[in-house]
């Protein structure tokens, strides 16, 4: 891959971390916690409504879809609301998405109020994106790669959150009282700070203009492929532990815990390497984990050996995401709101192809066939940062 590295070097200023910094973590894990909390609420929506299984796994592709429309228009959004109202006014929109969906009677509204969920917290996640390419060059990587980590604690945190809505009668509907006191909190601080970072910054040459080269493309391509494999891991994970000898779902339930913490464990892991390795390096050291990982999952074997394979699955996948953004963004300079804005198009197209396509494949074939996708993925991945590493080293010589 192209060079675009963020190990930091002798006599370097170190991360200072702001309150401003602070807020855009926890609003990331705000997003992540929304998204996450759509699969496990499917059971719940089915036994309301007595909807279909088609049409409950339509309600994770609606967000994935308002993820693609709005990565599309981000940009014009940014540029026009600048980032600070980008922010806040996603993060809102958010909110009131969920509002129509707590409110809903029926699957039609249910549908609707994700999608608007999506539009907003779109918005708000590329100009988080933004915020966080625009900080110190040197640091990029790596507040990237604390802001998923964040993500990743506040995903495990849904169903500790639907577990106390059952005890306290609230049902799946208690995730709107709980998103709307954390972002309440999170703006106590967060507005403030917002406001004091933004007399600082010119957020017009923030937002960023002009055409996006072939290297960013092709980090965006990798970051496409590695998202639908660590979706083809995580979405299929219980069904796919169920094949464990006795069928148990009370393990293949601690299977789909041991993933989240490996995840976790995985971006915490390589948000401490990114001073010592390069991204381009880190992301290669992740990528041949998952493919050391991966036989020991698919094969079965045993419950321990089938365990080990999964968090190695789950640890490296984890980092696909934030290591291609930030290997992106570093292709990406002046333009910031656009390259972040096109993000969600990759992973949103992502998180709405693989799950449905590979559950396609299951039905005809076998589920164990369909996570052969897995290493195939990875082979794709693993092509493309080669051809972006001879690119680059033609450009250099020439």
């Amino acid at each position: 891959m192209a060079s675009s590295t963020n190990t930091a070097t002798p006599g370097e200023a170190p991360l200072v971390r702001t309150s401003f910094i602070w807020t855009l973590y926890l609003l990331l894990g705000l997003f992540a916690f929304m998204l996450s909390m759509i699969g496990p609420m499917v059971p719940y929506l089915q036994d309301e409504f007595s909807i279909s299984y088609t049409l409950a796994g339509l309600h994770q592709s609606a967000f994935a879809l308002g993820m693609v429309t709005m990565g599309l228009a981000g940009s014009s959004v940014i540029r026009r609301l600048g980032i600070a109202l980008s922010v806040w006014g996603g993060m809102g929109s958010m909110l009131v998405g969920l509002l129509v969906m707590v409110l809903a009677r029926g699957p039609a509204m249910t549908l609707g109020g994700i999608f608007a969920m999506s539009l907003g917290g779109t918005v708000a996640l590329a100009a988080i994106q933004t915020a966080l390419a625009n900080g110190p060059a040197a640091h990029r990587g790596r507040m990237i790669m604390e802001a998923n980590v964040m993500a990743s604690v506040f995903a495990m945190l849904v169903p500790l959150v639907l577990l106390a809505g059952a005890r306290w009668f609230l049902g799946w509907r208690i995730v709107f009282p709980a998103m709307l006191v954390s972002l309440v909190a999170v703006a106590s601080f967060g507005i403030p700070a917002t406001i004091r970072h933004q007399e600082t910054r010119d957020e017009k040459a923030d937002a960023g203009s002009g055409r996006l080269g072939a290297p960013y493309w092709r980090m965006w391509i990798i970051v496409f492929f590695g998202v639908t494999v660590e979706w083809a891991i995580s979405f299929w994970c219980m069904t796919y532990l169920l094949g464990l000898p006795g069928r148990s779902r009370e393990l293949a339930a601690a299977g789909t815990v041991l993933l989240g913490l490996s995840a976790v464990a995985g971006r915490f892991v390589s948000s401490r390497l990114t001073r010592r390795f390069s991204e381009e390096q880190l992301f290669i050291i992740v990528t041949v984990i998952v493919l050391a990982g991966f036989p020991l999952y698919w094969l079965r074997a045993n419950v321990p050996l089938t365990f080990l394979g999964l968090a190695l699955c789950g640890f490296g996948s984890s980092n696909f995401f934030p290591l291609g953004l930030s290997l992106a963004l570093g292709h990406a300079p002046g333009n910031a709101a656009k390259a972040s804005s096109l993000m969600p198009v990759a992973s949103g197209s992502a998180i709405g192809l693989a799950p449905f396509l590979l559950g396609r494949l299951a039905d005809a074939t076998d589920i164990r066939i369909a996570m052969a996708y897995i290493p195939v993925g990875i082979a794709i991945i693993l092509a493309i940062a080669l051809a972006d590493r001879l690119f680059s080293r033609r450009r250099v010589s020439s």
